[in-house]
């Protein structure tokens, strides 16, 4: 018998680690492995989809680990003792009644290890003891293990039979989606990123795992998609196998579809950017900014121009950013990525732009976009001076200007529109160049309302034409439909669609064109699936504004899904601007839109039903032991790493749990030697130091600073605080049913184990706080104590006396709670030790004796007298 086996044996233990505090029964698959106990049981799936939680749930019900081995498959003594022809006999001689045998993480065989394994099987089903192994490679040579039983990964996949019963009258019968299907995620043991790495590193080709990361990257999309990454051949291979054994990727039974797990492109640049660059160079690309400009492209194909921008910026290197930029910025822009480009953007400032007067327009028109009137003015100033500046770039940047300028800036841009249109009627080329009309029918439009113009016969002689379309890319939508918007807003600005309006504008037959070729643009882009972008939201809103008076006219209001696409982008603007609110402490003021004074467009009631649900992750902190920070299932903690006082403010403003503290309480808190400029600077330093670590698309929605103060928003953190004041609670007071006693118990050796924030010993506020939770804790536990002991349940007393003992030796309750427990449990000699151990602790420490009541104690302990009163 080997030392591999005999340590391997349960013996009637649970093997250590294996499975989660609380074990989720799956009666279903359990049946299953039924089926042939006397065959090979193989559940081959990715890790995350409770492989190893079956086995043990098997091994519990049926054997109650009596006559159980739990091998570890990627142990080398496991191959060792397989390659020695030793493992069947060595089970068999440390347990002759051995009943069943799991190896876990069975790694990949060769041809002749799997049929030593096939008869090592055989071996034990001879001797009545069962075979169950848990693998994720998927590409073992299963024909060589002769009888078996097999569950793959889409049997793994939880049911609605597997969960508990629901309550009564609870009918949600929805489907299940993909991510409350898959173990680990359904019950919280793992985060969606860490099943992609374990299915990546679980026996892919090269092909097989860029294809799986492609995925990831985009979300959901066709086979397609996979095509134009590895060509027709390898991608159809690829596909095969990965719908074969990997659900993470969502490939529809039958169709040549999927929607993958979602994963943040955060998550993907941290811990798969690396892999992505030797996989992109294995499978033929030069690099994977190659790779990712292929997955970029297809995004924007179908409109989800944000998420195409963010993957450039945080997948592919710096050096392609600019390009990018310069050959789809444009794109990305009209299709509502205004914020994800300026960030791109500032990623890209460092290496050489060759068209950086033209990307200067374009994030001039990106902060006019986001409200931003100086930054767009600025960039627009950038372009206009610049010699490499064409008439259509120039032409760019005032429009920008003139966007979000004031009344002087305004007559400045329409001088330089003017110019600029002159130019270019002298030139001819205004409709050989690609979205130029469109551009000149706003700088028209622009004209026409400064200096009085009729903006309706400006759009019908400029537009009319471009508008009246049946197909054309993104940018061609956004750009006709921001001339359609220009005219309209024309129109509001001089009362012609106001209130009271000159009926006599229904026989123009200029507007009913206008509004007609509008809806039909609108229609078409969200048939498309594309949200809102820069134009279109402009159109829509000018629609739904004048909405009544268009009724009165007899023309169609909005169509409900564009009304509803309306209501979810305005929703979305809301949600923004709230969030950089909070994060500054003051009300942001936006810059004016043309017709900005008449109403917001309202919800219909086809929009509220589909409009999506805004919110923000929540920002999870662990300070009992080592400090943990998650931004929800996302572990950030490795950021704090070298910023001892960015991690010390996040922890005091967390531990006064949404509470406002000023700013010269936390420089007295973090620097309470430094003087009052000096703190004032360093605070201001670890101030933006945290915001940045805690930003999301480039606001920070949980840190609100006023006047005054700040403080962390108390509706989006968590902290285990909250988890230990329920604990005192339940400690001091009692818990509603017995069985919570060893749900306390379990919590206080795994969570709270530590104090609060041990290695922080140098901050008096963070020495203050974990003296007074301490001091909690302990008079919970001897509460807690006493109640059990008088209750009669001896060993729940014992144990958490001695716990509050530990903790304090020093308290003279705590002893006697203990004493009184082990004088209870005939542990007398230990009774007297912890009489002297404290005794001795207050005479060391504050030169006192025992109380007379403890004395007491000692006296009933030495003459046998037990009393728990």
């Amino acid at each position: 018998m080997t030392r591999f086996i005999q340590q391997s044996a349960c013996e009637g233990r649970r093997p250590h680690g294996v499975v989660p505090d609380r074990l989720r029964s799956r009666p279903r698959l359990l049946s299953r492995l039924l089926e042939d106990r006397g065959a090979l049981r193989l559940v081959v799936a990715p890790p995350g989809f409770g492989k190893a939680t079956l086995a043990f749930e098997y091994a519990s019900v049926m054997f109650q680990f009596e006559h159980v081995f739990w091998l570890r498959g990627s142990s080398p003594c496991f191959l060792r003792d397989l390659d020695a022809g030793v493992l069947a006999e060595a089970v068999l001689e440390a347990d002759e009644h051995a009943a069943l045998m799991v190896v876990a993480d069975l790694p990949l065989l060769t041809d002749d290890r799997a049929e030593a394994f096939a008869e090592v099987v055989e071996r034990l089903a001879d001797a009545s003891c069962e075979v169950i192994a848990t693998t994720t490679r998927a590409d073992a040579p299963m024909e060589l293990f002769g009888r078996r039983v097999v569950i793959e990964a889409a049997e793994m996949l939880v049911a609605r039979e597997d969960l508990e019963e629901e309550p009564e009258g609870v009918t949600d019968r929805r489907p299940l989606g993909l991510a409350e299907r898959i173990a680990a995620l359904r019950w919280g043991s793992a985060t969606p990123i860490q099943l992609v790495l374990g299915a990546s590193r679980a026996g892919c080709t090269p092909e097989e795992e860029l294809a799986l990361w492609a995925m990831t990257v985009l979300g959901r999309g066709t086979i397609d998609d996979v095509r134009a990454l590895l060509g027709a051949r390898r991608a159809e291979k690829a596909w095969d196998a990965l719908a074969a054994r990997c659900p993470l990727v969502g490939i529809s039974a039958g169709e040549e579809s999927f929607a993958a797990l979602s994963v943040s492109l955060g998550e993907v640049r941290d811990h798969g950017r690396a892999r992505l660059q030797a996989l992109a160079e294995t499978c033929g690309f030069a690099g994977r900014e190659e790779a990712i400009e292929v997955l970029a492209e297809r995004l924007m194909e179908r409109g989800e121009c944000g998420r195409a921008v963010s993957a450039m910026t945080l997948l592919a290197r710096r050096r392609a950013h600019g390009r990018w930029l310069a050959a789809n910025g444009w794109a990305a822009l009209w299709g509502g990525a205004a914020v994800e480009v300026c960030e791109l953007y500032e990623s890209a400032t460092r290496t050489q732009m060759a068209a950086r007067a033209d990307i200067n327009a374009m994030i001039a028109w990106a902060w006019a976009q986001r409200g931003d009137r100086a930054r767009a003015v600025q960039f627009a100033q950038r372009s206009l001076v610049s010699e490499r500046s064409t008439p259509r770039t120039v032409l760019s940047a005032a429009l920008a200007a003139w966007e979000v300028g004031n009344a002087a800036t305004r007559r400045a841009m329409e001088e330089t529109v003017a110019s600029c249109l002159a130019e270019l009627d002298g030139a001819g080329g205004v409709e050989r160049e690609d979205g130029l009309a469109e551009l000149v029918v706003v700088a028209h439009g622009v004209l026409a309302l400064g200096r009085g113009g009729d903006v309706l016969a400006v759009w019908a002689s400029q537009v009319g034409e471009a508008l009246d379309w049946g197909g054309g890319s993104r940018i061609d939508v956004e750009r006709r439909l921001l001339g359609a918007a220009a005219a309209l807003e024309g129109l509001e600005a001089t009362g012609a669609l106001g209130a009271g309006a000159d009926t006599a504008i229904a026989g123009r037959p200029e507007l009913v064109r206008l509004v007609a070729c509008s809806h039909r643009a609108l229609d078409a882009l969200v048939e498309r699936g594309w949200s809102l972008g820069f134009g279109a939201y402009r159109a829509a809103a000018a629609l739904e504004r004048a909405g009544e008076v268009l009724e009165g006219l007899g023309l169609p209001r909005l169509s409900a899904p564009v009304a509803a696409a309306l209501f979810a982008a305005h929703v979305e603007k809301g949600a923004a601007r709230s969030r950089r609110e909070k994060s500054s402490g003051a009300p942001v003021v936006e810059a004016p839109e043309r017709g900005r004074s008449l109403p917001v467009p309202s919800a219909p009631r086809t929009a509220m039903a589909v409009a999506p649900e805004m919110s923000v992750e929540p920002l999870r902190l662990k300070l009992f032991g080592t400090m943990e920070v998650a931004l929800g299932r996302r572990d950030i903690t490795y950021q704090f790493e070298g910023r001892p006082k960015t991690r010390l403010l996040l922890a005091l403003l967390a531990l006064h749990r949404g509470r406002e503290l000023g700013r010269d309480q936390i420089v007295s808190m973090l620097w309470p030697a430094a003087d009052k400029r000096t703190g004032a600077k360093s605070f201001y330093r670890v101030w933006g130091d945290l915001r940045s670590l805690l930003s999301q698309q480039g606001s920070c929605p949980y840190l609100i600073r006023s006047r005054y103060g700040c403080r962390l928003d108390p509706d989006l953190f968590e902290s285990d605080l909250d988890e230990f004041e329920e604990l005192i609670r339940c400690l001091l007071f009692g818990p509603a049913d017995d069985m919570a006693w060893e749900r306390a118990i379990a919590t206080i050796q795994g969570s709270f184990g530590s104090v609060l924030l041990p290695t922080e010993r140098k901050c008096e506020a963070i020495v203050v706080f974990r003296d007074r939770l301490d001091a909690e804790f302990v008079d919970g536990l001897v509460a807690a104590s006493r109640r059990l002991l008088v209750r009669g349940e001896l060993q729940g007393a014992l144990w958490l006396a001695r716990e509050a003992f530990q903790r304090d030796a020093g308290r003279e309750d705590a002893a006697a709670a203990l004493m009184r427990a082990q004088m209870a449990t005939d542990q007398r000699s230990a009774a007297v030790q912890t009489f002297f151990a404290c005794r001795d602790r207050l005479s060391r420490t504050l030169g006192l004796d025992p109380s007379p009541a403890l004395a007491a104690l000692y006296r009933q302990l030495l003459e046998g007298e037990l009393s728990f009163a």
